[in-house]
């Protein structure tokens, strides 16, 4: 994605389509589908975003780059060794989640 200067800003398992041959497609259907509702928050007025699965500096910033698909494929991977059977964050309710990174974010990570 990044050699193609294309910023996803939602990497995750529900984002991803299995072909033939294990062949792994990323979309974009996740908000789509009223299945992953809980997958997404409204942030202060911004769009509706998948907070659990984002950066520091997205969610707070709203600074969205390769960097922070980096973070989001990350996100991802944990859930494929976990079957994604859980939310990331999954005992954090949304405002917790987002003061979390607030605490990372005001002591440099």
């Amino acid at each position: 994605l990044e050699s193609m200067k294309f910023v996803h800003r939602d990497l995750a398992t529900r984002n991803c389509l299995v072909g033939l041959g294990y062949a792994v497609k990323v979309s974009d259907l996740g908000l789509g589908r009223s299945l992953y509702s809980g997958d997404y928050f409204d942030l202060d007025g911004r769009d509706t975003l998948p907070i659990r699965w984002m950066s520091w500096e997205a969610v707070l910033l709203g600074k969205f780059s390769s960097k922070s698909d980096v973070w989001s494929f990350a996100v991802t991977l944990w859930e494929i060794l976990t079957f994604a059977r859980e939310q990331p964050y999954e005992e954090l309710g949304d405002d917790k989640v987002i003061n979390n990174l607030s605490h990372f974010y005001q002591n440099n990570g």
